[in-house]
């Protein structure tokens, strides 16, 4: 630990923690205020109609929870939409059920089948547009519990007192296992390092951020940009749609809110593989993607492993100075720094924080995840996810072909949920 190159490497590495927490203060400073629910009983001066969508593919476990906390937000004027996109477990009868329970309220849409060329989601998502009867629109996910009965009214507060044409909320996760709760946080502070939340309405930031799972937006505005069919086969429609209003000029918004909502992440270590794959592979670049790799590497394990062979060190010798000589004390250095981004990050996504200490096992998963999606964008590789392939960033193939054959002429049909159904898979 005493040669000048390891010293070198060490004192590069603390540098460049200075630097990063430098950003992540500056970060904390510009970040905007944390939303809070309206109390109940304000009132909202002439509400616009609001159109809540939520597709749903085999979402069984956790739909019925997300469509009823819909329903029991105080909004004036609100409809909700229902997609249940060619579910082949139980999603489409529970959604049958609550439209009959709720017919003023809920309208539930059934599709059979994918078209070529279309990602199920946004696909789902723009046969809804149909439907929708708002002025402003609200595009939400099927796992989403909404907490606050005045989530929605101060959303649309927020929208409407900035002037946005595109809003967007922070999730916080339910994380009941040790993989999501190691995974999440590791693999979401990958995206929040390079898309820059905090700078999101900022003209000379040429990137945006935006989560699927509460995205708010007018209705005139989504038109005009092309709907849905503008990211019809994006890997991560959510990040290329909020890119598209920013580069036509809109103004994009996002928040962080306590008690609004959470969702889930994936529930499987399968599902974390693919899902965050994606997600990272439509967010960043093969540039990005290849720094994270390296980043991570260099200036975690280095640091980690130096700190470890140091503790033995010490144990096995007595030698408690061996900390200030030589390269030790820039490592440790860089090891606080990274325990500390840690403990932060945990606490910003709403994991436990006492699992922070094992936040480097979930840090070899984001890296892994990282590789493999800078190697499907360069299409050496494929990503999968719902049925769909891709590769370069391309959609390779929506649906299986036995799909197709099976339903070549069926899209859609729309009902108030009276008729069972049977969903083509």
């Amino acid at each position: 630990m005493n040669s000048f190159p390891v010293q070198l490497v060490a004192w590069l590495i603390a540098t460049a923690w200075c630097a990063v927490l430098a950003v992540v203060i500056k970060a904390n400073r510009n970040r905007h205020r944390i939303l809070r629910p309206l109390p109940p009983g304000t009132t909202q001066a002439n509400p616009q109609r609001l159109s809540v969508i939520v597709p749903a593919r085999n979402e069984q476990e956790c739909v019925e929870v997300c469509i009823r906390s819909l329903l029991r937000q105080d909004y004036p004027d609100l409809e909700v939409i229902a997609v249940n996109d060619r579910s082949t477990d139980q999603t489409a009868t529970i959604l049958d059920r609550l439209s009959r329970e709720f017919p003023d309220q809920v309208r539930v849409l059934h599709i059979e089948s994918l078209p070529e060329g279309w990602f199920g989601k946004p696909h789902a998502l723009d046969r809804a547009m149909a439907l929708a009867t708002g002025k402003l629109l609200l595009f939400t996910d099927s796992d989403c519990e909404f907490l606050a009965p005045s989530a929605l009214r101060t959303a649309v507060s927020e929208f409407e007192s900035r002037g946005l044409n595109f809003f967007t909320i922070g999730a916080c996760y339910t994380m009941p296992s040790l993989r999501e709760q190691l995974v999440v946080p590791a693999c979401s502070e990958v995206v929040l390092q390079w898309l820059r939340p905090e700078r999101v309405e900022d003209p000379d930031w040429p990137d945006t951020f935006a989560n699927g799972a509460f995205i708010m937006t007018d209705r005139a505005a989504f038109e005009r940009l092309g709907g849905w069919s503008t990211v019809r086969t994006k890997v991560s429609e959510d990040f290329e749609l909020a890119r598209a209003y920013k580069r036509a000029g809109y103004r994009t918004g996002l928040a962080q809110a306590l008690k609004f909502y959470n969702t889930r992440s994936y529930g499987s270590m399968r599902e974390s593989w693919d899902g965050w794959s994606r997600i990272l592979a439509g967010a960043l670049t093969i540039r990005q993607l290849m720094i994270t790799v390296l980043r991570m590497s260099i200036m975690t394990y280095l640091p980690l492993c130096a700190v470890i062979l140091g503790a033995v060190h010490v144990v096995r010798t007595g030698d408690l100075g061996y900390f200030v000589r030589g390269a030790m004390p820039a490592f440790l250095w860089a090891y606080l720094c990274r325990t500390g981004l840690d403990f932060t990050v945990y606490r910003l996504i709403g994991a436990p924080v006492s699992v922070a200490i094992l936040a480097p096992v979930g840090r070899a998963f984001a890296i892994a995840a990282s590789l493999r999606a800078a190697l499907a964008r360069a299409g050496i590789v494929r990503t999968y996810w719902r049925g769909a392939a891709f590769t370069a960033n391309r959609l390779v193939t929506p649906q299986s072909p036995s799909v197709a054959a099976a339903a070549p002429n069926r899209e859609i049909r729309a009902e108030s949920a009276v008729a069972p159904h049977a969903a083509v898979s």
